[in-house]
């Protein structure tokens, strides 16, 4: 009798396993266009972490998970589960163009939840010693708690995001979006 329980509660936790959501089993091409729909969204959203209206921000996305995790297009996501970074360019970091010190920039960088809805709406973490963790536990899913404590930008996605900046810097009408 333990023998088959053990059997049932073994293939139960394989495919849980299987179907709990990891970046490292979302193919790349569909990764890149999640996070090209949550930097499209987070730049053409003025409340996205408090920029204000003399700010431009350029973001990267990394994507550690969706939902449903079964999702297996774009239009099938209902939530993607990404770290966010941006840079912010100001009217006077545009005036500058090129010659703009890209280390002086304000940013962020954090896990963020992004809702597709309509409308499109984030969940970010909250700041704080105690509302941090307890943030990441009520916004990611159990499974990608691990991948939204961890969350640090790579040092390629900073140096992406920096040659895009300075793309947008050196073009004539500065648009993140369109670039």
């Amino acid at each position: 009798m333990l023998v088959p329980l053990f059997l049932v509660a073994s293939g139960v936790f394989v495919l849980r396993w299987l179907s709990v959501p990891n970046a490292r089993k979302l193919p790349e091409p569909f990764r890149e266009q999640l996070a090209s729909r949550v930097v499209d969204a987070i730049e053409h959203d003025p409340t996205f972490d408090g920029h204000g209206p003399d700010a431009l921000p350029v973001c990267a996305a990394s994507v550690f998970g969706v939902a449903p995790d079964s999702a297996h297009t774009v239009d099938e996501v209902r939530t993607i589960y990404t770290l966010a970074y941006c840079q912010y360019l100001s009217t006077a970091d545009i005036a500058k163009g090129p010659d703009t010190d890209l280390s002086s920039l304000g940013g962020v960088s954090m896990p963020i939840a992004v809702h597709l809805g309509p409308p499109v709406t984030f969940e970010e973490p909250t700041d704080g010693e105690k509302a941090y963790p307890d943030s990441i536990r009520r916004i990611f899913p159990k499974p990608l708690h691990e991948a939204a404590f961890s969350a640090a930008p790579d040092p390629s996605m900073k140096n992406a995001l920096d040659e895009r900046i300075m793309r947008l810097l050196s073009s004539p009408t500065p648009s993140p979006s369109h670039s």
